[in-house]
């Protein structure tokens, strides 16, 4: 073979070579650019995956907003029917052409949708307890909530429970607490308590905002009671009744709240009580949420917010503060809120009446800013109307004051004012006038409407006779002071021995809201049936016994023990003008999870 043809061979070899080594790069290449536009592709689907999630965040968020705010959990659905939960849930889709999904600002490519749906009135046994529609499923609902970027869609199921956590829904709410705490003193509550401490300083040394002493409970029955009359217990509604280990009992759904300072156990103090079975009322509190912690003789110091005795809770005993911010302290300056319930003897649905608004809802006045509570009270509820000067109501006389119609007088002269009195007609809804009218030969004190006084207000036994009996149903205004020293039963119809589980609140509720300090309780033991609010302090100087609920700033509960019994009903049946009284929901989640994507 000569020299040229074995360079034509390593030519032909050297070309050969070289194409394998380019059909083997470019294979590569193509590999390479195969896998990093697949790769391209798995990012832009993950991101439109995540993109479409947050949207399903977004519906949830903002039903469940609408939820709390008192409205229905839906939204861009407003067109859509919802479907008949007799025959199954049928869930909207995008296509549907009754739908009008919302826009995520930021990714206009993102749109989503949501509705709840309520398990207290879908003709469904949801829980499984053998009751459609039972008491037990009352504020649960299942949320449905969808989302769609590009061609995804997602979706998810979330099961809400809600509660309305209004500072009347409690035995004692307590705002800011004073130089001595919130609440100090002996004291038996049963039910719930929540205290916000807003005026405990933030860092150094934890704030005492509850001291809980002696033979101090908070319990969630009506059981271990020391004072209370078996008049008081008959004359409110049973109790409701919960599923709890297997039995079917008695609860008040009793919640200890702290939001700011420590509570401190001392002696023999409980809060909650073992879980027995075999009776017919529950012992454990049903939820505590204490911010900061316990301290106390009963507590243990672990160096961080110590480990209490004597607690016994469904959640245990460490879990922080839940509301944030969702529930202040009720003030006459705060804008007047439509309450959630509004009896119909407290208005007249015609034109020249009361207008009422839905649950939570604002009122403008006539200069087109809202009304503040006290202005609505002032202006609307008492008709520009009210008593100027102090008022007592003593066992001993007679007495009538009608803001309505400016007559008021005192011993031998009512009775013949008293009779021009107009009543509320529960059967009609007319309102009638604001009045108060004691008559001393029966002890009865017949209420209603709203009452403003422009001075203190007392109500004292005199003359060896310490009880007063009162009827219909009245929120008063005290711009001053309030001295309660006489006993305070509900009746029915003014009749001193009437009374069954409606008497109080359904058919008669006292509510009284005094600007400055109110007391209770000095001459001897009481008892009381009402809703008590003070702007400033509740005082207790003896072993009174309250049916109803305490709103106030902080309390003085003395040495002797005085019990309180939240009524649950209560909230359903306060008298129109009630501070505070608009629903507060606070809805949390008890399962998740996603349908289909």
């Amino acid at each position: 073979m000569n020299k040229r043809s074995t360079l034509r061979k390593n030519d032909g070899m050297a070309l050969l070579v070289a194409t394998i080594f380019i059909v083997i790069a470019t294979l590569t290449l193509g590999a390479l650019a195969i896998r990093v536009i697949n790769q391209s592709s798995h990012v832009d689907r993950y991101i439109t995956f995540k993109r479409c999630f947050e949207g399903v965040e977004s519906a949830f968020a903002e039903s469940l907003l609408e939820l709390e705010t008192g409205g229905d959990g839906w939204v861009g659905l407003d067109s859509w029917t919802m479907p008949n939960p007799g025959d199954g849930i049928t869930l909207p889709t995008f296509d549907d052409p009754d739908v009008s999904p919302v826009q995520i600002p930021s990714m206009p490519d993102v749109e989503y949708m949501a509705f709840a749906h309520d398990w207290s009135n879908d003709n469904e046994d949801n829980n499984g307890d053998g009751n459609v529609d039972g008491p037990e499923e009352s504020g649960f609902y299942t949320a449905y909530a969808f989302a769609q970027c590009e061609d995804v869609v997602r979706s998810a199921e979330v099961v809400l429970a809600g509660a309305d956590v209004n500072v009347w829904n409690n035995a004692i709410f307590a705002g800011s607490g004073g130089a001595g705490g919130a609440i100090n003193g002996n004291v038996s509550i049963h039910g719930s308590v929540h205290i916000l401490g807003d005026n405990v300083p933030s860092g150094g040394d934890a704030v005492v905002v509850i001291d809980m002493t002696g033979k101090s409970l908070i319990h969630n029955n009506y059981e271990s009671g020391i004072g209370v009359t078996q008049r008081q217990l008959d004359s409110v509604p049973p109790l409701p009744q919960t599923n709890f280990n297997g039995e079917d009992i008695d609860t008040i759904d009793a919640v200890l709240r702290v939001k700011n300072g420590r509570v401190s156990l001392s002696g023999t103090a409980e809060v909650g009580e073992p879980d027995s079975t075999g009776n017919d009322y529950k012992e454990t509190l049903d939820a505590i949420y204490n911010e900061e912690g316990w301290t106390g003789n009963q507590v243990i110091d672990d160096g961080d917010r110590g480990d209490p005795k004597n607690v016994f809770s469904d959640n245990g005993w460490d879990e922080t503060y839940d509301l944030g911010d969702k529930v202040p302290f009720p003030l006459l300056t705060d804008d007047w809120r439509w309450p959630a319930y509004v009896n119909c003897d407290e208005y007249d649905p015609t034109s020249t009446g009361i207008p009422v608004g839905a649950p939570g809802a604002f009122e403008t006045s006539p200069d087109g800013d809202n009304y503040l509570h006290g202005e609505f009270f002032s202006d609307v509820l008492a008709e520009n109307k009210s008593y100027v000067g102090n008022v007592t109501i003593d066992t001993s006389q007679d007495m009538y004051v009608n803001t309505t119609t400016g007559e008021s007088a005192t011993g031998a002269a009512v009775a013949a004012l008293a009779a021009g009195r107009t009543q509320s007609d529960r059967a009609t809804c007319v309102k009638g006038d604001n009045y108060l009218y004691f008559d001393s030969s029966t002890n009865v004190l017949e209420i209603n409407g709203q009452i403003q006084i422009d001075g203190d207000l007392e109500i004292v036994q005199k003359g060896g006779d310490d009880t007063i009996y009162y009827t219909g149903r009245s929120a008063i205004l005290v711009d001053g002071e309030v001295l309660l020293d006489a006993n305070m039963y509900a009746c029915d119809n003014g009749v001193p021995g009437a009374y069954n589980t409606s008497t109080f609140p359904i058919n008669n509720i006292f509510g009284i809201m005094s600007t400055s300090d109110m007391t209770m309780g000095v001459s001897s033991q009481l008892h009381l049936m009402g809703a008590f609010y003070s702007a400033s302090q509740i005082k207790s100087s003896k072993q009174t016994v309250v049916m109803g609920t305490f709103v106030a700033e902080y309390f003085d509960m003395g040495k002797n023990v005085p019990d309180i019994y939240q009524v649950p009903e209560l909230p359903k049946y306060l008298p129109l003008g009630m501070i505070g009284n608009y629903p507060i929901w606070a809805v949390s989640q008890v399962s998740w999870r996603e349908l289909y994507s």
